[in-house]
C-alpha cells in the first residue's frame, strides 16, 4: 500500500518532472556536452558547423521526450502529441551521432507514435488488459526481426557495438511503442529494459545529455508500471 502511494505521488508529481529536466542539463553540463557545437558529429569541420549549439538542442531533445514519457505515465494522450514531436528530433540527433539506421527506423517510430495518439482518443482514459499473450509473442518477435533487419540494411553489414545498441534498443521502443497504442501497463517493462540498453548507447555514443535522462527513466518506468497495473480495467 505505501509502495502504490508511493509511486502515484511521484507519476503526479510536477516537481519529479522538473528533477528530470534539471538532470538531464546538470549531465550534460557536468560531462561537457551541453556547450558541443555540431563539428562534433558526422557534419564535421563545415565552416557553419561551429554556430549551431548541438549540446544544447540535444539536451532540449531529451528533456522533450522526458516530458512525453511522464504525461503518458499520467494517463495523458499530450505525451504522445509530444512524443511525435520529439521522435523527429531524436532521430535527427541520433543519425548526426554516427546511428546510421535512424533514417529508416524513426520514421517507423514517428507512425505508430502518431497511431497512438489517435487510438489514446478512443480509450477515454481508460487503461486496457492484456488479453492475448501470444500477440505479445509474435509483437517481440516481429519488433526485433524488423529492428535488427532494418539496421543491417543501414550500417551495410557493418556489425559493431553501435549495429547491435542501435537494433536492440530500436526493437525494445517500438515493441513498447506498439503496446502503448493497445495502452497496457506491459509497455512499461519494455520501457525499463530499453532504458538500459539506452543507457548503454548514450555512453558508446558520447551522447551524455541522455545518461542521466535514462537513469531516471528507469525509475520512472516502474512507477508507471505499478500505476498503471492498479487502473487497468
Amino acid at each position: 500500500m505505501m509502495m502504490m502511494s508511493v509511486a502515484q505521488k511521484l507519476n503526479k508529481s510536477v516537481y519529479f518532472d522538473i528533477l528530470g529536466v534539471v538532470i538531464v542539463f546538470i549531465s550534460a553540463y557536468f560531462s561537457g556536452f551541453l556547450f558541443n557545437d555540431l563539428t562534433t558529429t558526422i557534419i564535421g569541420n563545415q565552416w557553419w558547423a561551429k554556430y549551431v549549439p548541438f549540446g544544447l538542442i540535444s539536451a532540449l531533445s531529451s528533456s522533450l521526450s522526458l516530458m512525453s514519457t511522464r504525461l503518458v505515465g499520467k494517463n495523458k494522450n499530450s505525451g504522445n502529441v509530444i512524443g511525435v514531436i520529439s521522435t523527429v528530433v531524436s532521430g535527427t540527433i541520433d543519425y548526426l551521432l554516427g546511428n546510421m539506421g535512424a533514417i529508416f527506423t524513426y520514421p517507423i517510430s514517428f507512425v505508430v507514435n502518431w497511431l497512438s495518439v489517435h487510438q489514446w482518443k478512443n480509450y477515454q482514459g481508460k487503461i486496457n488488459h492484456l488479453v492475448n499473450k501470444w500477440l505479445l509473442a509474435i509483437l517481440v518477435v516481429g519488433a526485433f526481426v524488423v529492428g535488427f533487419g532494418l539496421n543491417y540494411l543501414a550500417f551495410r553489414g557493418q556489425v559493431n557495438a553501435i549495429f547491435y545498441l542501435a537494433s536492440l534498443t530500436f526493437s525494445l521502443s517500438l515493441t513498447a511503442n506498439v503496446l502503448n497504442v493497445l495502452k497496457i501497463k506491459e509497455e512499461w517493462g519494455f520501457w525499463i529494459i530499453y532504458n538500459f540498453a539506452q543507457l548503454a548507447k548514450a555512453i558508446v555514443q558520447g551522447n551524455f545529455a541522455n545518461v542521466g535522462k535514462y537513469i531516471y527513466y528507469l525509475f520512472n518506468g516502474g512507477f508507471a508500471f505499478v500505476v498503471w497495473q492498479d487502473q487497468e480495467q
